[in-house]
């Protein structure tokens, strides 16, 4: 019998074909919402699942191995955001809206004479419900909320200046928009709010896996990533980083968030990030992660060449077709946003795949109607292709 808990493969096969999770009957391209689990992470995980149940969790084997697998993945988290070493300062989490709802929730923020109201966030109109949710729920603690939009980086940050002169405490910001594709001037934004004694959370949901994060270069305070979009690990792993984890309350507790409790009540916090990580979680799907990130390093920045490589292909073919494109053609993202002219965008994808067989996504938010076209590393140059000429069939032909 083996006592051993499986380990992660660091130089896993990453060809297209050993990547490739898909079956081949249809496109895919909602890689924003998520991207298919890298078989070998799936593997992995599995593995990892099987074995800590025939040793059983809670036994001294299982339960030794279950904290040693987190404490190395929260590692593997904090290399991969420029972090090397910075373990204690990473919690897990189910998601990154799992994170976000524990740093905006747990914000620490100076309280206001009652005739200036609470105290006031900003936010972005280019966030995900995931983020603006929270921040919009503070104001039932009394605070209040300014969605700054996002038309170029100049006029984003001389509002974000404004906002902190006018006394704002804290900044909730996305590095990749999940509505445009943008990379937002996250590092600019951060001096600002800090000149002016803000705290700043960043969404990296739409970044990590494609585009680089540097958790000190950025500046922030607070990071908040998933496992399963651009990274392709299994569903429901998330992380989020906090410089300073006493900046934010612990707004739910649990086992593993304590070193002690006495019969009073009296709790004492772990003094890392981990405070923040309440229960039992799925240790193989986090064990997947980490095989997921050893895929990543192997693959270096070959992935930011393809993706550059298809985003220009993508938008020269979009050109020749009836659309409005709202993403900027110098980002580095596989997101692309384009609306249709002379049809509605959500028949237009319900068409692309009851007719074409090619997966898009809805955007339905205020201002905007549009589809979303979300690509990675392993997409080729035909699957752009074929993916234009679906459009190009089905603007041209009426609805039948």
């Amino acid at each position: 019998m083996n006592d051993d808990a499986p380990k992660i493969d660091p130089a896993p096969d990453v060809s297209r074909e050993a990547l490739q999770a898909l079956r081949g009957d249809f496109l895919y391209f909602n890689v924003a919402g998520s991207g298919p689990t890298f078989p070998v992470a799936h593997r992995a995980a599995d593995a990892y699942r099987e074995w800590l149940s025939s040793v059983g969790m809670f036994s001294h084997v299982g339960y030794d191995a279950y904290n040693a697998g987190l404490d190395a993945t929260r590692a593997d988290i904090a290399a991969a955001i420029g972090d090397e070493g910075g373990a204690t300062r990473v919690a897990l989490a189910q998601s990154a809206t799992d994170g976000l709802n524990t740093l905006v929730g747990g914000l620490r923020l100076r309280p206001r004479l009652p005739r200036r109201g609470g105290a006031l966030i900003v936010t972005t109109a280019e966030e995900h419900g995931s983020a603006l949710l929270p921040v919009f729920a503070r104001r039932t603690r009394g605070d209040r909320v300014q969605v700054i939009p996002h038309r170029d980086d100049a006029s984003f940050l001389e509002e974000v200046r404004r906002a902190f002169a006018n006394e704002a405490e804290a900044l909730v910001m996305s590095l990749v928009g999940c509505k445009s594709g943008k990379v937002l001037p996250v590092a600019d934004a951060a001096r600002i709010a800090h000149d002016a004694g803000g705290t700043v959370i960043v969404d990296c949901a739409q970044a990590l896996g494609q585009y680089p994060v540097d958790v000190h270069s950025l500046g922030a305070d607070a990071y908040a990533f998933l496992g399963y979009k651009w990274l392709h690990g299994p569903l429901g792993v998330g992380a989020f980083w906090v410089k300073d984890p006493t900046r934010f309350e612990s707004t739910r507790l649990g086992w593993r968030s304590q070193n002690a409790m006495d019969l009073e009540g009296a709790v004492t916090l772990k003094p890392e990030a981990s405070r923040f990580e309440i229960g039992t979680v799925d240790a193989g799907a986090f064990h997947g992660l980490r095989q997921t990130l050893a895929v990543h390093r192997r693959l270096g920045s070959t992935v930011a060449q393809r993706v550059r490589a298809l985003r220009a292909r993508l938008l020269d073919r979009l050109a020749d077709l009836p659309f409005t494109i709202h993403s900027r053609p110098t980002d580095p993202t596989g997101i692309v946003v384009a609306a249709p002219k002379g049809a509605p965008a959500l028949e237009v994808v319900e068409r692309m795949w009851s007719e074409q067989r090619i997966v898009v996504k809805h955007l339905s938010e205020p201002g905007l109607e549009a589809i979303r076209i979300s690509f990675w590393a392993l997409h080729q140059d035909g699957d752009i292709d074929r993916l234009a000429d679906a459009f190009a069939r089905t603007l041209a032909s009426p609805v039948r």
